[in-house]
This record gives structure tokens, C-alpha cells and sequence, in this order.
């Protein structure tokens, strides 16, 4: 069964109880912070963990920035740059430009095609050269296409633009880098703090091996849970040149034949239409059959997240998996963009992420992450009191039901007549679900379209009476019902 705090470590039970006297219950995990900061969305850890999905609540956080009102996220998913292959020891940048290959001209995969958002098209094998592209400010990080072993160097270059961020200048707990600076870091380990700030030209030097991303610093890692790139906008032209190697990006659909033994560095990025997959090629290669149905899968997850909420999060770029050891303690899994994994959902053949697609495997986890970032529309997580790991949840129920799959054991332990008793600060996450599946069975899924519609429309500064008076009246405005016996059942707080 899914567990919160009080089933981690004892490491993390040390931290819970520290956090406990500032901040939030780490049982319930969702407690507002009074410096504006936001709670760790984190799954439960253990064996099959994906099918345990994610659990209650977490050590309270630090998002980076307020929640704030803004133009929606908006707008459906659009192809990453690339840009066709450039000349010989050239490769310039160009309008929208994912990378034109440049040292030596190597030609992209359609992965890097047209589009909003960069992609740098790289070969199976280095050396890497130089590639020139566009990091816009509201890109959850851009692969470089670059793979380092530690030692190995890099050159960054600011070639032109300008980009604008909130809270410029803002510290980072976890780095020496500031809001609105370039910043190189390999891999996308949670809160990294061996990253490179960039201002003219710099040289990387890897601390560890992995892939080079570079991005505009929005706030803290936690803190991109949240949409603090939401009103990011501009982009910033770059050189990228190394002797290193390659870490090639190709779609699920290639996947089956595509020659993953020739990939020298060991990883790959395989894309759907809404999903990245950070892969070892070891997993890439054994479930090289396995990959178009498991990027489909997700892509599935995701179109029936986006008929639910009706919107999409992070500007509709795609939503990375990545795998983390940074997360070891935390959870099973860590939403934002990326998802952060336990390495099991790459190296796990029963766990891992890549056989998604597969029937009898289980997709809970992966609909739960990318639950909790739907369910936070324009970064407003603040209603979610007592229940972060619940609302995510009915994203779960909705598109797994709707893709008649399995779906977790304790949906079975609620119906139409259930009742239980709200604990404030330290309710059970499968409970808050069932509260919130009352509504459904009352009426419909349409009740939860129609709430996250007009939400969508709000922050926090609207709750001012509370989050579950906000929630209640929401709701009862969206069902067109007295919900307050609901309410009065379960013991939950309303007007």
C-alpha cells in the first residue's frame, strides 16, 4: 500500500520531524508554508513501487516563487527544434533553431524536427564538435545532445538574445547560480549543486559522467514542480563545442529498429508525442520493442490528464522521465519536468518505464506524477490542503479508467457510501481520494471539468477563507449542488 513519511527511513523521519516544527506534517505533506514555499510531491518508496504509486505528503519545500497570476499554460505540445544538418565545422543558429549540426554536419532524427521547443540533433557517436542553438527561458532544460565522462570539458558560448524571468537575481539554496542565469549542469539530479553560471563564455568541466543540459535557473528544482517558468519568456543563442561524446534522441516509433549499439556514450532520449524517456541504452536496447508502445501509453495518459483539466502544464513541452539517485529517500518518484525515478524504473525489467505499454504492467505511478502537475494549473497547488497526493489521484482514476487499466488496490476500499473522518494535517492520502470520489460518484466526471476549468482561472489570492471553503464553494458552484452534507459527513472544513 502507498505510505507517507512514516514509512521512508529513518533518515527521512529525521527530517520530517525537523521540518514538523516550521513548516508542515510530513504525514499529510500539503500544509501551506507561510514563506509561500511548496511541499515535495513525492511517490512512495519500496519494491514495485510503481505499482504502489505515490504516497501522503513529504518534507516541505521551497518552490522558488510565488504562485502568482498569469496567462494559462495553454496550447497543445509542439515538436522540438532541430533544423537540418549544418556544414562542416560550422552550424549556425537559427530562427527556432533545435542545433544545425555543425563539425563535420551529421544529419538529425526526426525527433528534432520544426517546432517550439529545442532539440539538438546529434549522431550515435562522437566526437560531439560544435552546435549552435536556441535555449528559450521557458524550456524545462535543454539536452545538448552532449554526454561527458567526469573530467571532460565543454565550451559555452552566449552567442545573442535576452530572456526574462521572475525574481532575477533570487538565490537558490542549492546552487551558486542565479535566477535568470545560463546554467550547465550535467544531468538533472535533484537539487544539483555542481552547475556552471554562464555569462559570455565558460568552460564546463563534468563532475560527474552524464549528459550536458543547459537552461535558463527559474528557481530551485522543487521549485519547477510549481511553474515558476510560467511567465518565462525570450531565449538565449549558445555554442555548444566538445571532443565529447553523443547522447542521441529518437522517437518511440524508431525505436524498434533503430541501432542502439552504436550509441557510444550508453544513453539515449526517446520521445513521444508528449513524453521524454532518459534512457540507459541497455533498457533502450532490450525493450527496443517494448518503446513505441510505452511512449503511446503515456502519451494516452497525458491526452486524457489534458480532457480532464482542460489545459496542459509547463507551456505543453514535453514532460521528461529521468532517473535520479538523488531521490533515494524522498520517494519512488518526484513530479515536475522532469519526473524524477528511482533508477529501478530504468534498470528494473518488472518496474521499468520503458514496458509501460506492456499489459499487466502497471502505469499508477507514472499517471500519479504527471497528476500532480495537471492538477496545479498555472502553479496553484495552495487549494490542495491535507490532499496533495489525492487530487493527483483522481488523474490516475480518470485516465486509467478511462484506458480500462488496472488501477490501484485501494480504489476498491471506496464507494458511493463510504465515509471517514478528516484529519487535519495528517490525513491519509487514499482517503482524501475517496472524499473527492463522492463528488464523482454524485455527479460525474463532468463535476472535476468543470472545477479545474475555473480554477485554472484563480490563485491562491482567491482563497479568502481558506482553501476548503474555496474548494467547497468551487465545487458546489461546478456540480450545481448543496454539497455541504458531503462536507459535514466526513468532518471536512467549509464555510
Amino acid at each position: 500500500m502507498l505510505r507517507g513519511c512514516h514509512g521512508r527511513s529513518s533518515l527521512v523521519l529525521f527530517v520530517c520531524a525537523i521540518v514538523a516544527t516550521i513548516a508542515v506534517g510530513c504525514s499529510g505533506g500539503d500544509e501551506q508554508d507561510p514563506a509561500g514555499g511548496g511541499p515535495i510531491p513525492a511517490g512512495g518508496a519500496g519494491s514495485n513501487g510503481n505499482n504502489a504509486g505515490s504516497s501522503g505528503g513529504g518534507v516541505a519545500g521551497n518552490p522558488g516563487g510565488g504562485n502568482g497570476a498569469g496567462a494559462g499554460s495553454g496550447g497543445s505540445s509542439g515538436a522540438p527544434s532541430g533544423g537540418s544538418s549544418g556544414s562542416a565545422g560550422n552550424g549556425s543558429a537559427g530562427e527556432n533553431a533545435g542545433g544545425l549540426a555543425g563539425s563535420g554536419g551529421s544529419s538529425g532524427v526526426d525527433a528534432c524536427g520544426d517546432g517550439e521547443w529545442t532539440c539538438v540533433p546529434v549522431p550515435p557517436t562522437g566526437p560531439y564538435g560544435s552546435h549552435s542553438f536556441d535555449v528559450p527561458a521557458a524550456q524545462n532544460w535543454v539536452n545538448t545532445g552532449l554526454y561527458l565522462k567526469q573530467g571532460q570539458t565543454a565550451t559555452v558560448s552566449i552567442d545573442g538574445g535576452e530572456w526574462s524571468l521572475e525574481d532575477e537575481g533570487g538565490t537558490i539554496h542549492h546552487t551558486a547560480c542565479l535566477v535568470g542565469d545560463l546554467a550547465a549542469r550535467i544531468g538533472l539530479h535533484y537539487e544539483e549543486s555542481e552547475m556552471t553560471c554562464i555569462s559570455g563564455t565558460a568552460t564546463v568541466t563534468a563532475d560527474k559522467d552524464g549528459i550536458l543540459f543547459l537552461g535558463a535557473l527559474a528557481s530551485s528544482d522543487l521549485g519547477e514542480s510549481y511553474e515558476t517558468r510560467l511567465n518565462a519568456s525570450g531565449k538565449k543563442t549558445v555554442t555548444v563545442t566538445s571532443t565529447g561524446d553523443t547522447a542521441p534522441t529518437l522517437l518511440g516509433s524508431e525505436a524498434a529498429g533503430y541501432a542502439f549499439d552504436t550509441v557510444s556514450s550508453g544513453w539515449v532520449e526517446v520521445w513521444g508525442e508528449h513524453v521524454i524517456l532518459t534512457l540507459p541504452v541497455a533498457t533502450a536496447s532490450a525493450d527496443s520493442a517494448a518503446l513505441n508502445a510505452a511512449t503511446e501509453r503515456l502519451d494516452a495518459i497525458y491526452d486524457l490528464h489534458e480532457e480532464l483539466r482542460g489545459g496542459v502544464p509547463m507551456h505543453g513541452q514535453r514532460i521528461r522521465f529521468f532517473p535520479d539517485p538523488n531521490i533515494d529517500g524522498i520517494g519512488w518518484m518526484l513530479a515536475g519536468n522532469p519526473v524524477r525515478m528511482d533508477m529501478a524504473l530504468v534498470t528494473d525489467p518488472s518496474e521499468t518505464i520503458s514496458r509501460a505499454g506492456e499489459d499487466g504492467h502497471s502505469n499508477w505511478g507514472f499517471a500519479h506524477e504527471l497528476g500532480h502537475i495537471f492538477s496545479w494549473p498555472n502553479g496553484f497547488w495552495q487549494y490542495e490542503v491535507d490532499t496533495l497526493e489525492s487530487w493527483c489521484n483522481l488523474f490516475s482514476l480518470y485516465a486509467l479508467g478511462s484506458l480500462e487499466l488496472e488501477l490501484h488496490d485501494s480504489i476498491a476500499d471506496c464507494d458511493a457510501s463510504s465515509t471517514r473522518t478528516y484529519v487535519a494535517g495528517s490525513w491519509d492520502p487514499w482517503d482524501g481520494l475517496c472524499f473527492l470520489m463522492q463528488f464523482q460518484y454524485d455527479h460525474g466526471w463532468d463535476v472535476y471539468k468543470t472545477f479545474f476549468r475555473s480554477i485554472a482561472t484563480k490563485d491562491s489570492g482567491d482563497m479568502n477563507d481558506g482553501a476548503w471553503p474555496f474548494v467547497h464553494d468551487e465545487l458546489e458552484a461546478a456540480s450545481g449542488a448543496d454539497l455541504t452534507p458531503t462536507f459535514d459527513a466526513w468532518g471536512v472544513p467549509h464555510p
